[in-house]
């Protein structure tokens, strides 16, 4: 996992950040706009005020732009916070993923919406699918190991990830709605909420 992100950012590096920030912003901006299918190249080019010929110096095609951004945002999402938080305990580990979904959901609406619709289109790479796998791989984990130390609900999976997933999605996308700011206390009460749902 880290060798492949560190490849990723390392390549992205090389380039203009400044120009990279304007093209991914205008991907996003022109999906939410006018949806994947009509999004283009020369739409992308027009929108971050840079030439046709410049965006395909920096990426081959619209696959190969969309793919390195959701990567790019999996990684800024939580999937960089992984490593860092594998040594605490079941629980903890849980809240300190909740904690940052949360505030990366509220904080990015538009970010996020780009990646539900970008999950599920024919334009989502294997090397994007893998890392997306990745987290989802390691709250599998996080609740398997749950289930032996008998602290977490010993159900399929397939019923208390959706649970999870469910909750904080909606929560986010409930608090941007009512424009509700995000607080420590809301993130606790919240996450209480979810793991009273899942504890054994």
């Amino acid at each position: 996992m880290c060798i492949r992100l560190n490849c990723y950012l390392s390549c992205v590096r090389l380039k203009d950040d400044a120009k990279i920030e304007a093209i991914f912003n205008s991907a996003i901006e022109l999906t939410e706009e006018i949806g994947l299918n009509k999004l283009t190249m020369s739409a992308i080019a027009d929108k971050a005020n840079i030439a046709s010929g410049t965006l395909y110096v920096y990426f081959n095609s619209k696959e190969q732009l969309l793919n390195d951004l959701y990567k790019r945002l999996i990684s800024e999402g939580t999937l960089s916070l992984l490593p860092a938080i594998s040594h605490l305990p079941i629980k903890q580990q849980l809240f300190n993923i909740w904690s940052n979904v949360l505030n990366f959901r509220m904080a990015n609406s538009a970010e996020v919406a780009f990646m539900h619709e970008f999950r599920y289109s024919p334009y989502l790479s294997d090397d994007a699918k893998m890392m997306d796998r990745e987290f989802v791989l390691h709250i599998l984990k996080l609740l398997d190991a749950g289930k032996e130390e008998l602290i977490v609900k010993d159900l399929s999976n397939d019923i208390l990830l959706p649970l999870m997933y469910g909750y904080v999605d909606n929560l986010a996308r409930h608090l941007v709605y009512k424009n509700i700011g995000l607080t420590p206390e809301i993130i606790r009460q919240t996450f209480t909420i979810c793991w009273d749902a899942i504890k054994a």
